[in-house]
């Protein structure tokens, strides 16, 4: 009877655009053999604004790997006690009946976790358990419900709090040149969102069946983190945009197993925003009717792509049109190359 409650979210105020971006790749690669190019790809992603926790001038003039966690701790502490308790608000709980905190967030470190921190913030009880999750990337969100779904499944009384923050901004690196480069600096987006999972069924939102997680081999390539004196450097290799053609026939098949349905007989899709070609090759393998993904491409126009944040913001947009019995299936991807899965009705 695990239930996924209605989420909240949060974006930085810097907002920049695709001109912002084209204007710093003009201004920090004047000679690049790949500016044009990247320049007709960038006006092509469908991503009007991201949201930023530094101003774009600033980004620009970020230090070394010291300074950069220093900002991300300070901007991940405060982005996940917002919605951490809206979250919860959100869930009809009181922080004493959180019993399990997952946190997600590729994009910096802190020891103590983030999960540490939000136990104290939010003065949770002090057997808490804690589940931080780093190196999962833009699939982490999904990874996370699935977990808390495994855990809640035959605990009634149980509830998890899932927190996911990503600063992708401060992984920018001035120096880096290549085409990928470009695409991701245009791409990548700062946020927070949170979701509870209670596991009854005393409150509105998606009951959980079942879930999946899928890691397709010789993939490794595919999404990447080089740590340099500047920080985490991240790299997306272009065969990822061929990624999705792997894993649709185990979404298919999760999807007649959980729901008895294929996939374009669910009701709602919940797909993280991966970017446009990604949800394009969504919609051509799984044979979708387009406005099956209209709420990922609007998270991604709006938002960008903020990694483990997106799929849980698609979550909570889906709420506002899910009705009583609608079948749901939730999908993320990310590095591995990983895909995480999750089936449910809406009551």
């Amino acid at each position: 009877m695990t239930t996924l409650c209605k989420p909240a979210t949060f974006y930085p105020e810097h907002l920049v655009n695709a001109d912002d971006i084209m204007t710093v790749i003009e201004i920090c690669h004047p000679d690049s053999p790949f500016k044009q190019r990247a320049f007709e790809m960038i006006q092509n992603t469908e991503v009007k604004n991201r949201h930023l926790i530094l101003p774009l001038t600033d980004v620009v003039k970020l230090g070394d790997f010291g300074a950069r966690a220093a900002i991300y701790k300070e901007a991940a502490i405060d982005m996940a006690e917002t919605v951490a308790r809206k979250a919860i608000n959100n869930a009809k709980l009181d922080m004493a009946e959180i019993d399990m905190v997952i946190a997600t967030s590729c994009t910096g470190f802190m020891m103590p976790s983030l999960t540490a921190h939000l136990i104290n913030r939010l003065d949770l009880p002090n057997e808490t358990k804690q589940i931080p999750i780093a190196q999962l990337g833009c699939v982490a969100g999904a990874s996370a419900i699935g977990r808390a779904f495994e855990y809640c499944q035959n605990r009634t009384n149980s509830n998890v709090l899932i927190v996911c923050v990503e600063t992708s901004s401060l992984c920018f690196h001035k120096e880096a040149n290549r085409l990928q480069d470009f695409i991701s600096d245009a791409l990548f987006a700062d946020g927070a969102a949170a979701v509870v999972m209670r596991g009854d069924s005393q409150v509105p939102g998606l009951k959980l069946i079942n879930n999946q997680s899928v890691t397709i081999k010789d993939t490794l390539p595919y999404i990447e983190y080089d740590i340099t004196h500047q920080g985490f450097k991240f790299s997306l290799d272009k065969e990822v945009m061929h990624s999705i053609p792997h894993v649709a026939p185990y979404l298919q098949s999760f999807c007649r197993r959980s729901l008895s349905r294929d996939a374009n007989q669910v009701d709602s899709a919940i797909f993280h925003t991966g970017g446009k070609r990604i949800l394009d090759e969504l919609v051509r393998c799984l044979s979708l009717e387009p406005e099956m993904v209209a709420r990922s491409r609007a998270c991604l126009a709006e938002t960008g792509n903020t990694s483990s944040v997106a799929v849980i913001d698609v979550l909570k947009r889906t709420f506002d049109s899910a009705r009583r019995g609608d079948a749901s299936l939730l999908a993320a991807f990310g590095p591995g190359f990983t895909s995480e899965m999750s089936a449910g009705v809406w009551h």
